[in-house]
């Protein structure tokens, strides 16, 4: 996942539910959640070729990448679906070597017996459980799974309802049956016919035994809320406290996040991405917010690049290490400011790189000969549609971008109001959205009380409002609050 995406934030809170309901199933399957957007996660979500946010794959046990390849895409967040995509594959994975003792998915074969079905099995297994599993059925997979909280009993799953008189019973009179190690049949019986009757006619049996499931893994309930303290928090009432401001911090952090995060998660970088690559860089180069050496390394990131036709992410996270060994320190505090949110992973990352393509339009527009007209927007075009970690966002992005012509932008004051028009239009989109920062509603921007000029009636007055941008995002009204003098 990559915790600013909000199609990921929204899919956390059943990721975690799933995970808590499926811990019965924790001696064949573990749950992990790896959030990308963090500088220590990028290798990872590089080799696996993480394209697309929430990703869910499987990886058998034993995996080798060798062998493996990138594991398998589980092509759904739908609950039910994703529990249907796992037991198929749980039962076909392959449990040699490991530590639990293994489940034996395989159907129940001719010659076994109510003498010889134990022996596949560890001498401390009391009970077996024969479940009889139709065609297009998977009761006998799904109650099999569900019973490996109970060390005490296994499940044989029989896809041929004769094999019951391989233990002294009729074909078809029952569904299930337990059996010890004497060949006793122990007579259960089902409130109905499905996997979640059948575990908890043998759970039933068991605890009656004296025989109990292993202890459920320990959870910890979330806190209903965390708020920002320290300096965070004074930084926070700052904010809330002043008028619409553009913060260096931010402006940094959003480069920072581009260049050392997003764009290595990328396994390949060449054709139209390389070219892509380039023009953000030179974009940046250009109207940087950056310090000296910060202007510096930038510069030798697009020599380089010109040098070259294409790259891996891991080259390019090289090359960008090497370079900064050669300067001094670039990102003076990796904190945000203006796009502080209230609560934790709230607004920071998508917050950030609005601002600063913001104020790359506006810094554009003060130096028009420098580039042609949509140059930021086409960068900005490009980062969406090949380094950008939020999936669905990338998208959005990109059929708005077709819809409102970003190509046909005809003037620097346009490229300005065309972000601000498709900003605003994300704002009104994500309005009450569950990823939205309460203390930082999604509205529509400026604001009457910052800009009454900007309005007229119930319209906007778009020359006001181009006038408010242009100031608002010009470099010498940019504030260093909240950064660490160094």
């Amino acid at each position: 996942m990559n915790i600013f995406c909000g199609h990921c934030r929204r899919f956390v809170p059943i990721y975690k539910k799933m995970a808590v309901g499926l811990q019965k199933w924790n001696r064949v399957l573990r749950i992990y959640a790896v959030d990308c957007a963090q500088e220590e996660n990028v290798n990872i979500c590089r080799d696996f070729e993480i394209t697309w946010t929430p990703s869910l794959r499987f990886y058998p046990s034993n995996f080798r990448q060798s062998r493996d390849g990138l594991g398998t895409d589980i092509p759904t967040v739908e609950p039910k679906e994703i529990v249907e995509h796992l037991i198929r594959l749980l039962a076909k994975n392959d449990y040699t070597g490991t530590k639990e003792r293994n489940p034996i998915f395989e159907p129940l074969q001719r010659h076994e017996n109510a003498k010889n079905i134990f022996d596949r099995f560890d001498n401390e297994l009391q009970h077996i459980l024969l479940v009889f599993q139709p065609t297009y059925s998977q009761i006998g997979i799904e109650t099999l799974l569900d019973l490996l909280p109970y060390p005490d009993v296994a499940v044989r799953i029989l896809t041929d309802a004769h094999l019951f008189t391989h233990f002294g019973l009729k074909a078809f009179d029952q569904n299930i049956a337990l059996i010890d190690r004497n060949g006793k049949i122990h007579s259960i019986i089902p409130s109905g016919q499905s996997s979640s009757a059948y575990v908890e006619s043998v759970a039933n049996f068991l605890e009656q035994k004296g025989h109990t499931s292993f202890p459920k893994l320990p959870t910890t309930e979330a806190p209903k809320e965390i708020l920002p303290m320290g300096m965070d928090a004074v930084i926070l009432d700052h904010v809330l406290s002043s008028p619409p401001k553009v913060y260096q911090a931010d402006l940094e952090q959003a480069i920072d996040q581009i260049l050392h995060i997003e764009i290595p998660k990328s396994k390949f970088i060449n054709g139209y991405k390389f070219k892509a690559l380039r023009h953000i860089v030179r974009v940046f180069r250009r109207f940087s917010p950056l310090n000296r050496d910060g202007r510096r390394l930038l510069n030798s990131l697009v020599k380089h690049l010109k040098a070259i036709n294409g790259m891996t992410g891991e080259q390019f996270a090289n090359k960008l290490s090497e370079l900064e060994k050669r300067v001094g320190k670039i990102f003076k505090g990796r904190r945000y400011v203006g796009c502080l949110g209230s609560k934790p992973f709230m607004r920071g990352i998508p917050c950030s790189f609005w601002t600063l393509f913001h104020y790359l339009t506006v810094m554009s527009a003060q130096r028009p000969t420098v580039y042609k007209p949509s140059v930021v927007l086409l960068a900005l075009y490009g980062f969406a549609k090949y380094f950008f970690g939020c999936t669905e966002c990338a998208q959005h992005f990109q059929k708005m971008a077709k819809r409102r012509k970003i190509g046909y932008v005809q003037s620097h004051d346009e490229e300005i109001l065309w972000l601000w028009e498709g900003h605003n239009e994300v704002n009104k989109r994500l309005a009450g959205d569950a990823t939205e920062d309460p203390k930082f509603p999604k509205v529509q921007f400026p604001l009457r009380k910052h800009c009454p000029s900007c309005y007229n009636s119930n319209e906007w007055n778009r020359a006001e409002v181009l006038k408010y941008l242009k100031g608002l995002y010009n470099i010498k009204n940019v504030s260093y609050y909240g950064l660490p003098h160094l």
